[in-house]
Formats: C-alpha cells, structure tokens, sequence
C-alpha cells in the first residue's frame, strides 16, 4: 500500500474512532470532553500499533500525478456546488441528517427509535454519529454545512485513493479513471446526496486495497476487516458486503497467522454494531417481514424481469462504458480458460445479492427499484473502477513485455 493511502486509511478509522466513542457517551451519558478524549486514545493506540506497517512510495512521474490529481480534486469541488442541494436529497433531510441531529442532543437522543415506519432508524450510527460529533463542536446550527463538508471530503478521498493505489501501474489508465470520477455527472449527483452509500462505497474500496497487501504484512488483514466492520457500522447492506468480501478472502484473512489480526480489526465495530441492534434499533423492515410468501416471490419470474431490467437500464444508461470493460475482461478469461478477477467477480456478486434483496422485499418493488438501485449501484462504482485499471493494467503491461522480448 502506497504510504498516502495508509493515511487515507487513518482517517477511516478515525471516523470509526469517532462513532464509536460518541455511542458510547450517548449511552453513558459521558461529556463531550471526554468523548474526545476517548477519540483521542483510540486512534493513538492505533496509530502506535500501524506506524511501523510496511508501505511503499512511489516517486516516479511525481510532479504529473501531483498535476492531474489536483486537477481533479478542483473539478470536483466545483462540480460539487452546481449538482448539491441544500439540505441533501430526501433520503438526507428525512433519515441521516434527521439521525444526526437527534444524536448530536445527548438528553433526548433515544426518542430517534420511536420512529419505526419512515426514518429507518434501524440504520447504523457511524455517519450521524460524525456529523453528530462534529456539529457539536462547530455549533450545532452549522450541522448542514458539516455534512456537506464530510460527503465532499469522502468524495475526494475516493478519488486520491484510486489513483495513488493505480499510478505506479498505468498512468493513462490512471489518468482515464481519475477523468471519470470528477466527470462523470451521475456519480458526483449521487455522491452530493449527503447520503451514507458513499461512505460505503469508500470503506469497500479500503478493505480491497488493503486485501491485495495481506502477502506483504499481516497487518493489512487488521486493515481490511476493521475496514469492513466499519462498513457494517455505516449500513446494513454492509453487513451483506462484509459476508461476501469474507467468502471471497477467507483463506488471506483467516489462515493460520492471520486470524489474530483479522478477529482484532473488525472487533470493536462489530461488538458497536450489535449493542446497536440489540438494545436499540428497532426491526429492520426486510428483515422482519420474511415468512411463508418468500419463497412465492422467489418463484415469481416476473419480479426478476423488472428488477434486473432496472439495473441494465441503469448501468447501460449511466455505465455503459465500465460495463462493457467489465463484459471484455470476463469474455478474455473465459476464452483464455482463466478465472476472472477476483475483485471484480466480488462485485458482481454483491449487485447479484441485491438482486435477491429486491426480490424478497415486502415494499412495493418498483418503486423500492426506482428508489434506490442507483445508489447501491454507487456503492461499487469505487471499486470496480479500481479493479478495472489494475486489471488492464497488469493485461497491457503483460503484453508489451512480451512483444519486447520477442523482438529482442
């Protein structure tokens, strides 16, 4: 892992520090001094435990990818102003904004839970715990102004992660990626609706990135499953991705001498979100309503015309681009006999389980498909875009070599 992605790293489990810390003074009545206190201790402790990781730095085409990379964070920014809206998109003012006011007043912040039909308060609390935590120290009057700050900056960290992780490998295809996401209007729309599909979408891409280091320092599996535990933290769909990236990367995480540093990453996140759900939240909505007619909608061929026509609708529309590099890499390994990557099979899996989710959802299913595929959509557009440049990266670099040699 390149050493500024180490320290995008610390700012996600600073994040995490921060919720987890603030839960905690909620339900010890604890002041806010010592809230941040106890943020401060935490991420020390982390920090004395990770400094020493094994990192590497890449100095080749500094001053280019320094250029390009300022670049984008600048179009992002004024993209950013022109496509938000004040209070966020419905989802923002109604549930993760409305969620955070409620923790940001320590007295009453339990009345959250009474609302059991509309404000999904059955979300977990690391986004409005950070707007929470901030606005408290900034003034609570400037909550708006903190989260739009707080998705702006997770926006930009998506960007700079992805390209520092991808520049040593390919610079142009770094370069197109990077051009994509600070381009890409549907993309900037969706990460501007002060939503937490974003934050989900950031702490996927963390826990891959770190999983591809796992060989160089087990450390990085600590890395990865504190990353994941803070995605399950973030939304319940987190939990869903959390499982499937644990199938996928079993054998890293969970050898021999690696078990230890993975149970110790996703510990503390893990324990935060089942105190949560069990003394807290009240029943998630999908959830509770499964019974005799599940398997009758699992049955029901109609229901997965519609939903799978909404996502190739969507992704042809807004996607189309990515899906068929997507489509080109799947084709190449199937004629070559090769299995495909395993980042990008991973995310094809996630958006095949959402599938079933729609499937089996007691909403009424179109409107629960027009309401939210294209944020979960979003959610692994980081990334795919990742995987698709290491992936055609180590493909083009492969094939040049080869024709050097043989020319030599």
């Amino acid at each position: 892992m390149q050493k500024t992605s180490l320290y995008i790293v610390y700012y996600g489990w600073l994040m995490g520090c921060i919720s987890i810390a603030y839960f905690a003074g909620l339900m010890f009545h604890l002041p806010l001094a010592v809230v941040i206190c106890l943020v401060l201790a935490l991420a020390f402790l982390i920090y004395k435990q990770t400094s020493t990781i094994t990192t590497s730095s890449n100095e080749h085409n500094i001053s280019v990818s320094y250029a390009l990379m300022f670049m984008g964070i600048s179009m992002i920014g004024q993209k950013a102003v022109l496509l938000s809206d004040k209070y966020g998109t419905w989802d923002a003012w109604a549930m993760w904004n409305m969620h955070a006011k409620y923790l940001a007043n320590p007295e009453y912040w339990t009345t959250l839970f009474q609302n059991k039909d509309f404000a999904h308060t059955d979300y977990p609390l690391l986004l409005p715990a950070n707007i929470a935590f901030y606005s408290r120290i900034f003034g609570i009057e400037y909550l708006q102004t903190v989260s739009y700050c707080f998705h702006l900056l997770i926006t930009i960290l998506i960007l700079v992660l992805i390209f520092t992780e991808t520049k040593h490998r390919n610079i142009i295809f770094s370069a197109i990626g990077l051009y994509w996401l600070c381009t890409n209007t549907n993309h900037l729309t969706i990460a501007s609706y002060q939503l937490a599909d974003s934050l989900v979408g950031f702490f996927t891409l963390l826990a891959i990135i770190a999983a591809d280091y796992i060989e160089n320092d087990k450390r990085y599996a600590a890395i990865t499953t504190s990353m994941l535990g803070l995605c399950m933290f973030t939304k319940n769909e987190g939990v869903l991705i959390s499982l499937l990236f644990m199938a996928f990367y079993f054998k890293p995480l969970f050898k021999k001498e690696n078990i230890k540093y993975a149970l110790a990453g996703i510990a503390l996140p893990a324990l935060a979100l089942l105190i949560f759900k069990i003394v807290y939240a009240p029943h998630n909505d999908i959830v509770s309503a499964q019974g005799a007619d599940t398997f009758t909608k699992l049955t029901e061929w109609n229901r997965y015309d519609l939903v799978i026509s909404a996502f190739r609708k969507h992704i042809n529309e807004y996607y189309y681009a990515i899906a068929c590099l997507f489509a080109l890499h799947f084709l190449l390994r199937i004629v070559g006999r090769k299995t495909p990557d395993k980042r990008l099979l991973f995310v094809l899996s996630v958006l095949c389980c959402y599938v079933i989710v729609y499937i089996i959802t007691p909403q009424d299913l179109e409107w629960h498909v027009n309401t939210s595929l294209n944020r979960l959509v979003h959610q692994m557009i980081p990334t795919t875009i990742y995987a698709l440049i290491m992936v055609y990266s180590n493909t083009f670099s492969f094939r040049f070599r080869s024709t050097f040699a043989q020319n030599q």
